[in-house]
């Protein structure tokens, strides 16, 4: 019995290894937000309980749960269907996982605006701009 439940486990597992880097990749941010979250609170001056902590425990079992449920569906229902249109593996699977992640990178956002007074879009947005004015001077330098 202990092998065969031994077995079921390493093939479950198996099952979902294409998975883990997008398990890890929401993981990731929940866990960036959280630490920004930890820092806007005290900067807040708020006080930090287990009970406000422990709120993440909930919300990486939900996410991770949505993108392997949303694997299962790709693997067994909407995989053949999408490749036949689009030919993206695991189409629905990182749709999910970008959508949770755009969702954390939003209250990193929040985070991080309330801690600096910076806003990471708008910092983006200018060091996107400074890099291709920086890539246009070194243009007219080789000309």
């Amino acid at each position: 019995m202990k092998l065969y439940l031994k077995s079921f486990l390493v093939s479950l597992l198996s099952f979902f290894i294409p998975v883990v880097p997008l398990l890890l990749l929401v993981g990731g941010f929940i866990l960036i937000d959280t630490i920004l979250g930890i820092w806007a609170a005290k900067k807040r001056g708020e006080k930090i309980t287990s009970r406000k902590l422990g709120n993440i425990i909930p919300k990486m079992i939900l996410y991770q749960m949505a993108v392997l449920s949303a694997f299962v569906l790709d693997v067994w229902l909407l995989g053949e269907f999408v490749k036949f249109i689009l030919s993206i593996d695991l189409l629905f699977t990182k749709l999910v996982a970008m959508t949770l992640v755009f969702i954390e990178i939003l209250s990193i956002n929040e985070n991080f605006t309330f801690i600096t007074g910076k806003n990471l879009f708008q910092s983006f947005k200018l060091m996107i701009t400074r890099a291709s004015s920086v890539k246009e001077d070194i243009k007219k330098l080789n000309d």
